[in-house]
């Protein structure tokens, strides 16, 4: 029936969105403490992807077991970035970093393209390509374990930067980087943590990514755009926004699918992007002021 359609959408849609949420979430902190626009978030998302299914494919290691090796690997790798890269830049304004960063994006697309060819990849997992029934609605799996994951993420890191003194820091660098200095925070340690652990959410991301859909070197922009998309739409730097805009994409999408048909599925979710960014260009849950949000 047509009215089961468009609940199995809405449904399938929602629990999709925390895979959005959960590659958005890294590219939300970071623009969120330091107001960079970092382009080579999908990459990293992309790599985490790579390095998880050589650890399954190679050494039989599960993907979600794998975490223990791929988040410190990216977030050691996002806390170098950004510690003896982009830091030294940050005093000439956004520009320089944010062409950095893309620079950063093109040499990891080449580098993957060279270590693990233009093959397509993915992880297939006893669990990976079996369904969950939600009010007699066929769900995968991977979307259920995303949304689930998004959820548990986004809650760390609120408890981060409201509860840890490290997590203070970061917050009071994102309201004013020149006050929270004054008052003897260490902006460039911050900034590089900020890095590190937006990169360390982005392996997680990409380990949701190749356990649920294939991949390519070169995938990485379309997790960027989704990301940029979801970030805008949850407000810059809201960590609760970007999980609720996930899901609100996702919903978007599959819907507009259903409509539609799945050619049109990201021109619904773009839509969706332009009306919100018209009648509320500080995302859904953004303040309107020019300073921080990460909350």
């Amino acid at each position: 029936m047509q009215s089961d359609l468009w609940l199995a959408s809405a449904v399938n849609g929602l629990v999709l969105g925390g895979l959005y949420a959960a590659t958005a979430l890294g590219l939300s902190m970071v623009f969120g403490v330091m107001r960079l626009v970092n382009v080579a978030h999908g990459e990293l998302i992309i790599l985490a992807s790579y390095l998880s299914w050589t650890l399954y494919t190679r050494a039989g290691i599960d993907p979600f077991v794998g975490l223990v090796v791929v988040v410190p690997v990216l977030f050691a790798a996002g806390w170098a970035i950004q510690r003896f890269m982009l830091n030294p830049l940050m005093a000439q304004g956004m520009e320089a970093p944010m062409l950095t960063t893309f620079g950063l994006s093109i040499i990891a697309q080449s580098l993957y393209l060279f270590a693990w060819t233009p093959d397509s990849r993915s992880i297939k997992t006893w669990y990976s390509d079996n369904v969950v029934t939600v009010a007699s609605i066929a769900v995968p799996n991977m979307f259920v374990i995303a949304l689930l994951a998004a959820a548990l993420l986004a809650g760390a890191l609120h408890l981060f930067v409201t509860r840890t003194l490290a997590g203070k820091a970061v917050r009071a660098a994102s309201q004013s980087a020149r006050t929270a200095a004054m008052m003897g925070v260490d902006i460039p340690r911050v900034y590089a943590l900020t890095y590190g652990i937006g990169a360390a959410l982005a392996a997680v991301g990409g380990v949701l990514v190749a356990a649920t859909f294939t991949f390519v070197p070169s995938s990485g922009l379309a997790y960027l755009l989704k990301g940029f998309a979801v970030v805008v739409l949850g407000g810059m730097g809201s960590i609760g926004g970007t999980l609720l805009a996930g899901m609100a994409l996702g919903l978007a999408e599959s819907l507009g699918a259903a409509a539609f048909g799945t050619g049109y599925k990201d021109l619904v979710g773009l839509l969706l992007f332009l009306l919100v960014l018209t009648l509320r260009p500080a995302g859904i849950f953004g303040r309107r002021q020019a300073g921080g949000s990460l909350v």
